[in-house]
């Protein structure tokens, strides 16, 4: 999931302003695969363990010493949708523990970049939910 200028991005009860992006990534952690006995080619593949990483970007118009830092936890909600009409608005909310926060200095200014891993509430359920607004 990629989100461009996504709406109201809150961590955790605090308002990000100048989010530019979201992206919601999803891997395999552990991959089953196997081979048949007939020949070379996988007869077999499964994914029982995945990882979710989000990764927010915020141009930064201002210093800011009071910032996230690897291992701090909460909720990440955000209003996404197509386009600037009121139809097809969706709000996300995710789980996450910080495992990143980077600095990126460029022509067009500068971002901080915030990496995070999903968490899951009981292991079971996405820890990604989306609902229609």
């Amino acid at each position: 999931m990629l989100v461009l200028a996504p709406e109201s991005v809150d961590f955790d009860g605090e308002l990000w302003l100048g989010v530019e992006s979201i992206a919601i990534d999803r891997t395999a952690s552990r991959e089953v695969v196997e081979v048949g006995d007939l020949g070379p080619h996988v007869v077999f593949a499964d994914v029982p363990e995945q990882r979710v990483s989000v990764k927010v970007t915020r141009k930064i118009e201002r210093s800011e010493l009071g910032t996230v830092v690897p291992g701090d936890e909460g909720q990440l909600q955000f209003r996404a949708g197509f386009g600037r009409t009121d139809a097809g608005w969706s709000s996300v909310t995710v789980g996450v523990v910080v495992t990143r926060v980077d600095h990126d200095f460029s022509r067009s200014g500068v971002h901080r970049v915030v990496t995070m891993v999903a968490v899951s509430s009981d292991g079971v359920s996405d820890p990604v939910s989306v609902e229609g607004v």
